[in-house]
């Protein structure tokens, strides 16, 4: 970054996945369903098809691990600030890495890619170089993120 960039930041915006749920609402969850597998698997075992018992717990612990995957991929983080020397992107991925771009924010082309379709992207195009921005946001989310950022941007022509 710039020094003495972050005084003269003009617009800030933090861009996060949705999140389906919460680690405490999952264990909740799973409470349920083994409050109803435990029974019925026992019956399953009384009546000799003890197996199923093993692929209903199977089944629990692929669904937990599955859940937990996805919120762990919720964690992405992408911080977007503009002053008038940096358009920066810093993105903090689930393993905790941070990745920084910046670019100069006169000569930076916002663009959607696909924008009436559900694959659109959000493409920051400066000087040869590209990045795409919010990929995990609906579609709607990045056609408005990048009407906010060119309004934004647009005050810099001014």
């Amino acid at each position: 970054m710039v020094e003495g960039q972050k005084n003269d930041i003009r617009f800030q915006a933090v861009l996060r996945p949705n999140s389906s749920g919460t680690i405490r609402g999952t264990h909740i969850f799973l409470g349920f369903l083994l409050a109803a597998f435990i029974p019925t698997g026992v019956i399953f075992v009384f009546v000799g098809a003890w197996p199923v018992f093993g692929f209903m717990g199977g089944e629990l612990l692929l669904l937990y691990t599955a859940l937990r995957l996805n919120q762990r991929r919720s964690t992405i983080v992408e911080r977007i600030s503009i002053s008038q020397a940096a358009f920066t992107v810093e993105r903090s991925d689930h393993r905790g890495s941070l990745k920084t771009w910046s670019f100069p924010p006169q000569w930076l082309r916002i663009e959607v890619l696909n924008p009436g379709r559900r694959d659109n992207r959000l493409k920051l195009r400066s000087h040869g170089e590209s990045l795409i921005i919010g990929h995990f946001l609906t579609p709607e989310e990045r056609l408005e993120v990048a009407s906010t950022l060119q309004r934004e941007l647009w005050s810099f022509s001014r």
